[in-house]
């Protein structure tokens, strides 16, 4: 929630690997949950008996879209390095990277308020309400039984003049007041349908 970022380079992304990384994190921060993609580099058994061991929840979403605070941490520090880059004319990156990345810790960001570096635990429930905007009523966009049609898995920014839906419908089966809310759809035989989806999706 406080969107610290740490950042650990490495040569590959094999199970060992990653392991070793978040063993590292784990001296940092005792997460209680962890959520990755699909990549079998988070799904094997090292990392499975890993995260067993540390009891940590580690799951993944059901939804094909990338995830938007990392996408937009990765931009500011993408933005940052390349500044560095120009001024020096080299692509090296491993001496600046940990300034970089504490640079980026200690500003403010605009979506809560607050420095990331700087967040406590007391500041949790104001940090919520600022991102989440819970004095705001819940609104469905769709109500129960409504037919719909779920869009297409496709990758950020890729162009098409295809249709971007799928032929088949769904109805609405269950509504969750989430923030934004979610919901479950079955297909038109009664099966329901595995995991949640925003109304965008």
């Amino acid at each position: 929630m406080s969107r610290y970022l740490r950042v650990y380079p490495i040569k590959d992304k094999i199970a060992n690997t990653i392991a070793k990384v978040f063993s590292k994190i784990f001296k940092e921060v005792k997460p209680k949950n962890i959520q990755t993609d699909k990549g079998s580099e988070f799904y094997n058994k090292r990392l499975s008996a890993l995260f067993k061991k540390r009891k940590v929840h580690h799951y993944s979403t059901k939804s094909e879209a990338k995830c938007a605070i990392l996408e937009r941490a990765h931009r500011t520090l993408k933005n940052r390095m390349y500044g560095v880059f120009t001024y020096r004319n080299s692509y090296k990156y491993l001496d600046i990277l940990q300034h970089l990345i504490d640079s980026y810790n200690h500003s403010v960001h605009r979506s809560h308020g607050f420095a990331p570096a700087n967040v406590t635990e007391a500041d949790e429930p104001l940090i919520y309400k600022s991102l989440y905007n819970i004095s705001s009523p819940i609104k469905f966009r769709f109500l129960m039984n409504d037919v719909v049609r779920i869009s297409k898995a496709r990758k950020v920014f890729k162009k098409g003049y295809l249709p971007g839906w799928t032929e088949e419908t769904f109805t609405i089966y269950k509504r969750y007041p989430t923030n934004p809310p979610t919901y479950v759809l079955q297909n038109l035989s009664g099966k329901e349908i595995a995991g949640r989806f925003y109304a965008e999706e």
